[in-house]
C-alpha cells in the first residue's frame, strides 16, 4: 500500500470508529434482503417500482426480502460494510433479470430525490438515449445538497454509462484496494473516482455471503465514504464533497 493509499485509509478508519449521525443512503436496484443479518438493522424503509397500464408507480414495501436478483443485497452491504452510520432505502428498479425499464429508473430517481436523501446509489447504467431524462434529476440532486453516486458501464458502449457521465454526480470505476474504502482520482477521465470492486465479499439474499467483481460493487463502497463525511462533515455541498475525495485520493495520471 502507498503513503497516500495508506493515509487516506487512516482517515476513513478514523470516520469508522467515530459516532456519526446517521445518513440514509437510497439504493436503486434489485431490491435488498431486509432480513439478511448484515442488513437487518440497517433496512429503514423500502420502496419498488410497478408499472401497470403504462404508468409506473413507487409503492411502499413492508420489511423483508424484496431482492429479485441478489444485486441489491450486495450493494447494500457493502455500503453497510464501510459506514456504520449508514442506513438503507431499497428502492427495487430492477427484476429477476437484472435488468429495469427506463420508466422505472426515471420514477425512482424521481422520488429519491424528491425525498431528499443525502446519497443516492445507481449501481446500474442507463442508455445514453435516458440522459436528456436523468439530467435534470441530476441537477435537482446537486442543486439540493445530494450525492448521486454512479458506476460506469462494465461493458462500454457508444458510451460510458448513464447517470455516470453526467458530471453532477460521482462516477465510479473499479481496481482492487487492500481495504473496502479505497479511493483514487483520475484527472483525465470523465470517470473521475475508483473505488474496490474485484473479489469483494458481499452478502446473499437469504442469509449467505458470496465474492462479486464490477463497477457495481465499487460504487457503494465509495457510497460508504460519502455517507461518512455526510455524517461527519453534513454542512459538505456535492462539490465539497467531490473535492474532499480528490483531494484525499491518489492521482492516477
Amino acid at each position: 500500500m502507498g503513503t497516500i493509499e495508506r493515509v487516506l485509509a487512516e482517515r476513513i478508519e478514523a470516520l469508522r470508529d467515530r459516532q456519526l449521525p446517521a445518513v440514509e443512503v437510497a439504493v436503486l436496484d434489485s431490491g435488498v434482503d431486509a432480513t439478511h443479518p448484515d442488513l437487518s438493522a440497517r433496512v429503514v424503509r423500502a420502496w419498488a417500482a410497478v408499472t401497470k397500464d403504462d404508468k409506473t408507480e413507487i409503492l411502499a414495501q413492508e420489511h423483508g426480502n424484496h431482492d429479485t436478483y441478489g444485486h441489491g443485497t450486495a450493494v447494500s452491504s457493502i455500503i453497510s460494510n464501510v459506514a456504520p452510520n449508514a442506513k438503507i432505502v431499497d428502492y427495487r428498479v430492477l427484476g429477476p433479470d437484472n435488468t429495469g425499464a427506463g420508466d422505472a429508473l426515471l420514477a425512482c430517481l424521481r422520488h429519491a430525490v424528491d425525498a431528499g436523501y443525502r446519497v443516492i446509489n445507481m449501481s446500474l447504467a442507463a442508455k445514453a438515449s435516458f440522459g436528456p431524462q436523468l439530467l435534470p434529476l441530476c441537477d435537482k440532486a446537486y442543486r439540493n445538497g445530494q450525492v448521486i453516486v454512479a458506476a460506469k458501464r462494465n461493458m462500454p458502449l457508444a458510451d460510458l454509462g448513464y447517470p455516470a457521465e453526467i458530471s453532477t454526480v460521482v462516477s465510479v470505476d473499479r481496481t482492487k484496494f487492500e481495504t473496502a474504502w479505497g479511493v483514487r482520482y483520475v484527472p483525465s477521465s470523465i470517470i473521475e473516482y475508483i473505488g474496490h470492486g474485484e473479489d469483494v465479499q458481499v452478502a446473499a439474499p437469504g442469509g449467505g455471503h458470496t465474492t462479486k467483481t464490477g463497477t457495481s460493487f465499487a460504487t457503494p463502497a465509495i457510497s460508504g465514504v460519502v455517507a461518512l463525511l455526510l455524517g461527519a462533515y453534513p454542512e459538505l455541498r456535492p462539490f465539497e464533497v467531490k473535492t474532499v475525495l480528490r483531494a484525499w485520493s491518489q492521482e492516477l495520471v
